[in-house]
């Protein structure tokens, strides 16, 4: 169920995307509208909403919210929690991804050395040195 409500989240943000192009395409033709009166002139929606492009955005926002919704379902109690974080999934991995902590691991199990080293080794510190970041 996490990950089915956390896609929903990631849904609702393209919804909410799509709302803005098309109210940004009814600006322009009112806009267009009251300047010229010529329909031929009028922008097109093409301008504003490129299908391949959208599709493939929203497939991605979908499986990054039901990723997220499965990686914090531990941390997570009720549906709106979920969807919530299914929505804001692309910042929410993105930090998650930026955390010493993970990169640490991530580069220890890659590098295969202990984790305390590889962080030691990405931050330029000696392994006895503490590095603080702004």
């Amino acid at each position: 169920m996490s990950i089915t409500y956390g896609a929903l989240g990631g849904l609702v943000v393209e919804i909410v995307v799509l709302y803005g192009r098309i109210a940004a395409w009814q600006t322009a033709r009112h806009r267009a509208l009251a300047r010229n009166r010529r329909p031929q002139r009028l922008p097109r929606l093409d301008k504003y909403i490129d299908p391949p492009s959208d599709v493939l955005a929203a497939v991605t926002r979908l499986g990054l919210g039901g990723m997220a919704g499965w990686i914090f379902s531990p941390q997570l109690t009720g549906s709106l929690a979920t969807v919530a974080v299914g929505a804001t999934a692309p910042a929410l991995l993105r930090q998650l991804g930026s955390a010493r902590t993970v990169q640490s691991v991530f580069g220890a199990a890659f590098a295969g050395t202990e984790p305390a080293e590889a962080g030691a080794e990405h931050s330029g510190a000696s392994p006895g040195e503490e590095v603080i970041e702004s």
